[in-house]
């Protein structure tokens, strides 16, 4: 069976100086961030900007200059 691998999980440096790693790691993380709602709504907002990006570029692309 494969491994299965977690980024937020790999060691990292709390606020302490200690090194976390695992199941520690992702909360020192998710709390550095704000929290898990912080953390969604986030992603909320870049993926809508992301959306109205493509929408403007699918847009635009639609245009004819006429002289």
């Amino acid at each position: 069976m494969k491994k299965v691998s977690d980024s937020w999980c790999k060691p990292v440096v709390s606020r302490h100086g200690n090194v976390v790693s695992g199941g520690a790691a992702r909360n020192v993380r998710i709390a550095d961030l704000g929290g898990m709602d912080e953390i969604v709504a986030t992603v909320a907002r870049q993926t809508l900007a992301l959306a109205d990006a493509v929408a403007v570029k699918r847009s635009r692309s639609k245009l004819r200059l006429v002289s």
